[in-house]
């Protein structure tokens, strides 16, 4: 019966090093990849009986293509990095926009359904409803910005946090300019608006609240919190 090999430390940190080199430094992406390599290396050795040396140029020939370079317009063009990290942020990213995507447009489509069917004049409300609208505004900036904190506080990345500050962080920009042209603009369909503008920011708030609770659950899952 062959004895099981296991790497040592210094091998160990070859490893490490080979995917720093590879910018795999995303905590929850780099500890996994960190498994697979390591017990790849180790059965090659164990099942082929060669060296250290030659399981790992093995090893690194066969996860060569997985550090080629790669975008995808679901993260944007500017957003590009290796084709595993990729990958892994839209195995994540994907399921949660379609989801949150398709509840969206419902809300939406059902706004404006009962907007043309509902004759209900909004104007006397409006002043209100403005205001009521820029208190739940602010409530969502705070909440995008004490959600960065809080993640930026542990001092460690996860593909999560990558994916808050380029998915939710840019959508702030957005708000502000909602929130001036409804302040500011005299809108025939303001009462439509104010909804349809609502349902953005909690379609966003929903994003970052999944990634925000993801990546705390992902350090406290490695003990790094």
């Amino acid at each position: 019966m062959e004895k099981d090999i296991k790497l040592n430390k210094e091998q160990l940190q070859q490893v490490e090093d080979y995917l720093k080199n590879n910018d795999v430094k995303y905590i929850d992406l780099h500890l996994e990849v960190l498994d697979h390599i390591s017990s790849d290396i180790e059965t090659r050795i164990t099942e082929k009986s060669i060296s250290f040396s030659e399981a790992f140029d093995e090893v690194k020939l066969q996860w060569s293509k997985t550090f080629s370079y790669k975008w995808s317009f679901w993260l944007g063009v500017s957003n590009g990095g290796s084709k595993l990290f990729i990958d892994h942020c839209l195995k994540i990213y994907k399921p949660i926009l379609i989801k949150a995507g398709a509840t969206l447009l419902l809300f939406l489509t059902l706004t404006l359904f009962f907007y043309k069917q509902i004759k209900v004049d909004f104007a006397p409300f409006q002043t209100f409803a403005k205001y009521l609208f820029l208190v739940f505004s602010i409530i969502y900036i705070t909440l995008i910005y004490y959600w960065k904190y809080k993640i930026s506080l542990a001092g460690k990345n996860t593909t999560y946090y990558f994916l808050y500050k380029k998915t939710v962080m840019p959508n702030i920009a957005i708000t502000a300019l909602f929130v001036f042209q409804v302040l500011v603009f005299n809108n025939p369909y303001f009462d439509v608006s104010i909804f349809m503008f609502s349902y953005v920011f909690l379609f966003n708030l929903y994003i970052g609240f999944r990634f925000y609770t993801k990546h705390i659950s992902t350090l406290k899952k490695y003990q790094l919190l």
